[in-house]
């Protein structure tokens, strides 16, 4: 008999134990699940936010493009001379609508108290005849085009510089004139 009582008084005090593990088991698993959906949503968030960076350059990269196009066509309708400036591969090119006239290599490009070239449009605002054949380019008070011995006045001569050679800078000096347009690629 002793064997009989003792079977259901083992299931009364077992079940309030599984019923208690089970408990503190599901408590247990509702705080993992809560941390790891936090970390997860943290790593989301990063991703999503990395993703939006990049998509964010790649639209300033298609916009900067976008300019590019539409100077060229701008250019090709009105039937001048322009200049195109590319900062990364060095050179410039003077073109007459779609057709290249003069490759230029650019030999140093300095800049002026820490100012840089700025990408995109540029008009020449001035010519300068100096003495000995030392003529520059100032294009939108931006930057100024010139042979490397060649002086700028005082108020240019803060600005960042792009050095090209001497035959260079006759080849186009006298094609072009204040209005003209040059772009300048990054």
């Amino acid at each position: 008999m002793t064997a009989l009582h003792r079977t259901p008084l083992n299931k009364r005090c077992a079940e309030p134990r599984r019923a208690l593990r089970l408990r503190l088991l599901s408590a247990l698993a509702l705080v993992l699940i809560i941390l790891c959906g936090a970390a997860f949503a943290d790593d989301e968030r990063d991703a999503l936010m990395e993703r939006q960076r990049t998509l964010k350059a790649r639209v300033a990269a298609l916009q900067r493009e976008q300019d590019y196009l539409m100077f060229l066509q701008r250019m090709y309708e009105s039937d001048s001379k322009y200049l195109v400036l590319d900062m990364k591969k060095k050179t410039a090119h003077l073109r007459y609508k779609n057709r290249l006239l003069k490759d230029i290599p650019l030999k140093e490009i300095s800049p002026g108290f820490g100012r840089k070239v700025k990408a995109g449009e540029h008009a020449v605002t001035m010519k300068i005849e100096g003495a000995k054949e030392r003529h520059a380019l100032v294009l939108n008070n931006a930057f100024v085009l010139k042979w490397k011995r060649s002086e700028v006045p005082r108020p240019h001569a803060s600005l960042p510089s792009i050095v090209v050679l001497k035959k260079d800078l006759f080849s186009f000096y006298y094609t072009i004139g204040p209005g003209m347009m040059a772009y300048v690629l990054e």
